[in-house]
């Protein structure tokens, strides 16, 4: 990354996601298993449900655009799960998944932050 501009947008938003995956990992905490995955209402979605998204949207923005990564995300599994994973396992996928997120904008070119992309 060549300018502090960019240096600088790029440690904030780095910043910012790696200080919001322990409030969520607190929140989780709060819930029992079963309740991960209940749903308010027919239209509404689970926690886990939520995650899974989560996880999609940085995957898919992050991880396959900005870093080139194939784009492999299936978004309406992400709202059709009804279970598969328990806390744990949402709980390390969400980290992961910001781990790497966050390793691919801070090594990110200027050319690659600036570039237009159709997502």
């Amino acid at each position: 990354m060549n300018s502090p501009e960019l240096q600088e947008v790029a440690a904030q938003i780095a910043t910012h996601m790696e200080m919001n995956t322990p409030r969520i990992e607190k929140c989780l905490a709060e819930l029992s298993e079963t309740e991960i995955w209940q749903r308010p209402g027919p239209g509404s979605n689970s926690v886990g449900n939520l995650i899974l998204h989560l996880c999609g949207n940085i995957t898919q923005y992050v991880l396959s655009s900005l870093g080139g990564a194939p784009d492999q995300r299936a978004r309406d599994e992400e709202f059709g799960a009804q279970g598969g994973f328990g806390k744990k396992e949402l709980l390390e996928k969400l980290q992961g998944t910001v781990q790497e997120a966050v390793q691919i904008i801070r090594r990110a070119d200027r050319e690659e932050m600036l570039r237009e992309r159709t997502v």
